[in-house]
C-alpha cells in the first residue's frame, strides 16, 4: 500500500468513525454535513452503506426567548456589586478625553 493509499484509507476510517459517534448524538443531518465537510444526501447514503440504521428520537428543550431573559435575569440578582462590575463588559461609561 503506498503512502498515499494508507493516508485515504486512514481518512475514510476517522470520517466513518465520526459519523457513527455524531449519528447517534442529538444532531441534525444538517449540523453532521457541515461537520464532516459533506452534503446532507452524502451523509444519507454513507450511513446508509454504514448500515447505521434510523437516528433516533431526540426530545429537546428550547427555551423562548423570555424563559431564558428571566433566568438570566433570577441569576444576576444574586451577584455581589463586585461580581457585576467585573462582568460589565463595554467601553466604561462616562466621557472620553
Amino acid at each position: 500500500m503506498t503512502p498515499e493509499e494508507l493516508a485515504a484509507s486512514k481518512a475514510a476510517a476517522n470520517l466513518k468513525r465520526r459519523l457513527r459517534m455524531l449519528w447517534s448524538g442529538d444532531s441534525t443531518i444538517e449540523e453532521i454535513a457541515d461537520e464532516l465537510a459533506m452534503a446532507p444526501a452524502e451523509i444519507d447514503a454513507l450511513a446508509v452503506s454504514m448500515g447505521l440504521g434510523e437516528r433516533p428520537e431526540v426530545d429537546l428543550y428550547e427555551p423562548d426567548e423570555k424563559t431564558i431573559r428571566a433566568a438570566c435575569a433570577k441569576i444576576r440578582a444574586g451577584w455581589t456589586p463586585d461580581e457585576r462590575e467585573s462582568r460589565l463588559v463595554g467601553p466604561p461609561r462616562g466621557r472620553l478625553e
